[in-house]
């Protein structure tokens, strides 16, 4: 008798120590709710749902309507392309099970994968694949991905067959990207107008509803073809203050957090309920000369800039430390970055040197444009600041967004300007070729004016060639010629950051900000 009831008041007393413990779970949420926080611990209910803030609204929820990220970020969850880029850069199949490419580089054979269905039930065929990626290739906002892409044809029933302009190295590259999802073209051609609000693909996500200004409904497609996602409801939730979206996350409201204040890092970093993951951008901030005329004409003047400013103290001053030099005309993240390239140093005096060289012993006055922005400004006043100690006076002109793009990156009427590019695709092509090919003058790309046979010609060997090895011996010799011409002078990359619930796992960073909630579960 007695061995049993020790045994009963040792198991009440067990019971007990579970319900305090459980009256001290601080959660903010409980399964199924429209809240956030973390997952229940010590065996209770696993979460099946996540909230994913956006900092905007989508403009448009089909591959080829769009080109703005956060539209991309929801569509990468509903659409699947025929190739993805793994975690490393590596070119993975997708719906897609295989592909060759043929000897001259023209065109690419993709071997398509059976069974596939679309959300609506309907089996995924080869007309899709062909449809989806010729109405891309039409787009005008798929452009940077599609410019060197003829047509995709049948081949057969199970096989498709993509023509390329030319010989382009990074193809295979840019059919990872969602501009190229494939969509379901009986979908498409019943409803073509309502398609972009009500999205039918292949993806780990099917669409629920869209309220605009407030969220956007998802639930899970048990029918993928990679088996079910972990998360079973995904609510992105529209939040377009950046401080508000910070408190939401530190509040349990909503689960992942991708855009918010520079300011907020710190704190965040050092939140025990939130985990912070951050690489290198796909973009790059420069100095951006007008080369082919006005007073920058004058390579000497252009270098004496080069040599003027200190890379570390625009990083500590404006971006709080939370970016990387980068001295190479190509972002870090990009495969074909020139690892340990050193442009010219930082060097007052010979910058001071160079400037009498080039006619401007006593100093110069210029008009630096830029844009409207804390991201621009606060940088452009530094950069005027180091200017100023060799002689350079920098007369900054603040110009709103539209007056900007017209007259810096349209009509390249300016001297002098901070700038950024962002890179869509992670390939030293996508920062090269639109920026310094001599094809590509003014209309927002070329906006340097530069006009440079040689390196023209080193551009197109770049991106015409499958050879890595090739490949990056050219684009280090693009850089040489950037550094001593001093077309513009690389700056520095800031940081893509993602900060989440601490209990969510799989989450990562992204130079380009794509991210898979597939990947994700509590």
């Amino acid at each position: 008798m007695f061995k049993k009831k020790g045994i009963r008041i040792i198991c009440c007393l067990l019971i007990l120590t579970f319900v305090l413990a459980g009256c001290g779970n601080n959660s903010n949420s409980t399964p199924g709710s429209d809240k956030g926080g973390s997952a229940p611990s010590n065996g209770g209910v696993k979460r099946e749902d996540l909230i994913f803030a956006l900092a905007a609204e989508p403009t448009s929820l089909d591959p080829k309507g769009s080109n703005d990220t956060v539209s991309f970020r929801v569509m990468n969850q509903v659409f699947d392309t025929l190739v993805k880029t793994d975690s490393d850069g590596t070119i993975v199949p997708g719906l897609a099970e295989e592909w060759k490419v043929s000897e001259d580089n023209t065109e690419i054979t993709f071997k398509i994968r059976e069974g596939v269905k679309f959300h609506n039930g309907d089996v995924m065929t080869v007309d899709d694949v062909v449809y989806s990626v010729n109405e891309a290739i039409k787009s005008n906002f798929t452009k940077r991905t599609t410019n060197t892409m003829k047509e995709a044809v049948k081949i057969d029933d199970s096989t498709v067959k993509l023509i390329l302009n030319q010989p382009y190295g990074p193809a295979l590259k840019c059919m990872a990207t969602i501009s190229m999802g494939i969509v379901n073209k009986r979908a498409m051609e019943e409803n073509p107008d309502g398609f972009a609000r009500n999205p039918i693909g292949t993806g780990p996500y099917k669409f629920v509803e869209w309220k605009t200004g407030e969220k956007l409904v998802f639930e899970r497609f048990d029918d993928y073809y990679r088996g079910a996602a972990s998360i079973k409801d995904l609510t992105f939730k529209i939040l377009t203050d950046q401080n508000t979206g910070v408190i939401a996350l530190e509040n349990g409201e909503v689960d992942v957090l991708e855009t918010f204040p520079k300011s907020a890092r710190k704190s965040l970093i050092e939140n025990e309920n939130i985990s912070f993951y951050e690489t290198e951008s796909g973009l790059y901030y420069h100095i951006s000369f007008n080369n082919e005329k006005g007073i920058f004409s004058n390579k000497k003047l252009r270098q004496a800039v080069s040599y003027a400013v200190d890379r570390e103290s625009l990083i500590i001053g404006a971006f709080e430390g939370a970016a990387v030099p980068v001295e190479c005309p190509i972002p870090p993240s990009c495969f074909g970055y020139v690892e340990d390239f050193k442009g010219n140093e930082f060097n007052p005096d010979k910058a001071r040197e160079l400037l009498a060289e080039a006619g401007y012993p006593d100093g110069l006055t210029v008009t630096m444009k830029t844009l409207e922005s804390a991201s621009y400004t606060i940088p452009t006043e530094i950069i005027q600041a180091q200017l100023r100690e060799v002689g350079i006076n920098a007369e900054i002109e603040i110009m709103e967004r539209g007056a900007f793009l017209s007259e810096v990156y349209d009509e390249n009427d300016y001297e002098i300007s901070l700038v950024n590019i962002v890179v869509p695709v992670t390939d030293a092509d996508f920062a090269v070729f639109g920026r310094l090919h001599s094809s590509m003058k003014g209309s927002g790309n070329n906006i340097q004016r530069c006009d440079i046979p040689e390196l023209d010609e080193l551009i197109m060997k770049g991106r015409s060639t499958q050879d890595e090895a090739e490949r990056k011996e050219y684009y280090e010799q693009i850089s040489e010629i950037v550094k001593e011409e001093a077309i513009l002078i690389p700056l520095l990359t800031d940081m893509s950051a993602i900060a989440a619930n601490k209990d969510l796992k799989g989450v990562e960073p992204s130079a380009v900000s794509y991210y898979f909630v597939y990947n994700y579960s509590w």
